[in-house]
C-alpha cells in the first residue's frame, strides 16, 4: 500500500490534518502517517493516527545535538512535557543550523529568532529515507513542515501544501513556482494572492480549510437552532464578541499598538446592542482570561469556553473582531461579520480584502456599520463538498 507522510505542528495545523489522515486512512487508499511535531503528537495519537516524532529518528552520531538540545531546552521554562522529544528536535534541528551557517552565527540567530531560525532539511532528509512515503502533506507553517516540502523536492517525492489563511507571511517560500507540487487555500482571493507572486493556475486549487469542516456539520446547524429556541433569540439580532488582547507593540516588529482597542471597540458594541431592545450581544471571553466588566443587563450574555464553538456561531447573526479566526470561522458558519481595524495585526487578518468580513471599520465608525448590517440576512451556506473531500481530491492526482 502506499504511504503518505504528513507533517504538522500543533494548534490548528494539527486540526487541518487530522479529517486528511482519518478520511484517507478509511478510504484504504493510503497508509497514513503523521510526523507530529511538538504539541501535535497528542491531538493526532488521541485521534488513533500513526505518530512519528523527531525522537525516533535519532542515532547513535547524534549525541552532540542531544546535548545542544538538552542546552537549548533549559532556557525554554515552564513545564516540558515531553523532554526527550524536545532535546530532539531542539537538537537535530540546531545542529543542522550550525551544520548550514557555522556555530556563531547559529547561535546568534537563535538568541535573536528563536525556533522561527531553524530549517531542518537535513534532518527531514533523513526522516523521509526512512519512511520513504509516495506523498508528503503538509499545510504552511515554517521551520520542519517547509524543511519537508524543500527535502521532499529534492529527493523526487510530490508535495501538497495545505494552506489554513491567507498565506500573507508564508506567500515568501509558498509563493514560489518549486515549492510544493499543488498548494491548497481557502478561497479564490487567496489563490489570485498566489498566482500574483508567481504560482501557476494549475498548482493553486481553491479547496477550503479541513480544519473548518465540522463547523457545519448538520448537527451543528441543529444546535444552533437549539440554542435561539431555548434563549428566546429567534427575533432577536445575535452578536457575538470574541474577546481579544491587543500588544503594546508588535512582537515581531515592535510597532506600537494600542492596549484599550479591545475594550474600545466593545464598549462601541455595547452602547449600539442597549439602545436596541431587539438585540442581544454575546461576549465570548478566551480560555482562562478575566472577565471584562459589563453592565447587568439580559441583553449581555457571557458565552464562555463551556459553550462550544460551532453552534454558538449557528445561533449568531454577526461576528465583530478585531484579528480573530472566530471571525473567520463565523463567515464560514454564515454569520455576517464587522472587522475594526487598529490593530498592529490588521495586514496579518485582512478579512474584508479576502471576501470576508462586510465591512472594515475604526472603533468610531462600529455603530454606522451596525446600522448598515440591520436588515441583512445570515449567509447561505454552500452546499459543495467539504474541504476535506476536496483537498484528499487533489492528494489523488499523485496516489
Amino acid at each position: 500500500m502506499k504511504k503518505v507522510l504528513f507533517v504538522a505542528y500543533g494548534s490548528g495545523h494539527i486540526k487541518m490534518v487530522v479529517p486528511l489522515a482519518q478520511a484517507l486512512a478509511e478510504s484504504g487508499r493510503a497508509e497514513p502517517v503523521v510526523l507530529a511535531l511538538t504539541t501535535a503528537a497528542p491531538v493526532a495519537r488521541a485521534a488513533g493516527l500513526a505518530v512519528i516524532q523527531f525522537k525516533d529518528f535519532v542515532t547513535s552520531g547524534d549525541g552532540a545535538a542531544l546535548q545542544l538540545g538538552e542546552r537549548l531546552m533549559q532556557g525554554l521554562g515552564g513545564q516540558v512535557d515531553d523532554p526527550q522529544e524536545t532535546a530532539a528536535y531542539l537538537g537535530l534541528s540546531m545542529a543542522d543550523l550550525i551544520d548550514e551557517v557555522g556555530a556563531e552565527k547559529a547561535e546568534l540567530a537563535y538568541r535573536q529568532f528563536g525556533r522561527q531560525a531553524f530549517l531542518p532539511v537535513r534532518t527531514l532528509h533523513r526522516i523521509l529515507r526512512q519512511v520513504m512515503p509516495d506523498l508528503v502533506v503538509c499545510t504552511n507553517s515554517p521551520r520542519a513542515e517547509r524543511a519537508a516540502v524543500l527535502g521532499a523536492r529534492q529527493l523526487g517525492i510530490p508535495s501538497v501544501c495545505v494552506v489554513d489563511l491567507f498565506a500573507i507571511d508564508e506567500v515568501k517560500w509558498i509563493g514560489s513556482p518549486d515549492y510544493a507540487d499543488q498548494v491548497c487555500v481557502l478561497n479564490e482571493s487567496v489563490r489570485q494572492f498566489l498566482l500574483a507572486a508567481g504560482r501557476s493556475g494549475e498548482q493553486v486549487v481553491v479547496t477550503g480549510n479541513p480544519g473548518f469542516d465540522a463547523l457545519n456539520a448538520p448537527a451543528t446547524l441543529v444546535q444552533g437552532r437549539q440554542i435561539r429556541e431555548a434563549r428566546g433569540w429567534l427575533n432577536r439580532r445575535v452578536i457575538l464578541w470574541p474577546t481579544q488582547v491587543e500588544p503594546p507593540f508588535h512582537p515581531f516588529d515592535g510597532r506600537p499598538g494600542d492596549p484599550t482597542l479591545p475594550a474600545r471597540a466593545l464598549a462601541a458594541v455595547m452602547q449600539w446592542v442597549l439602545a436596541r431592545t431587539d438585540s442581544v450581544l454575546c461576549i465570548r471571553p478566551r480560555a482562562g482570561e478575566a472577565l471584562p466588566i459589563v453592565p447587568a443587563d439580559p441583553r449581555i450574555v457571557f458565552t464562555g469556553q463551556d459553550w462550544p464553538l460551532a453552534p454558538l456561531l449557528h445561533a449568531t447573526d454577526l461576528v465583530v473582531t478585531l484579528t480573530s479566526t472566530v471571525g473567520l470561522e463565523g463567515h464560514l458558519a454564515g454569520c455576517r461579520l464587522i472587522q475594526v481595524l487598529g490593530s498592529v495585526f490588521d495586514e496579518a487578518m485582512p478579512l474584508a480584502r479576502y471576501g470576508i468580513a462586510d465591512a472594515a471599520v475604526p472603533v468610531e465608525a462600529i455603530a454606522q456599520a451596525l446600522d448598515s448590517w440591520v436588515g441583512a440576512s445570515r449567509l447561505a451556506l454552500q452546499g459543495q463538498a467539504t474541504a476535506t473531500r476536496q483537498v484528499l481530491a487533489v492528494m489523488g492526482k499523485f496516489l
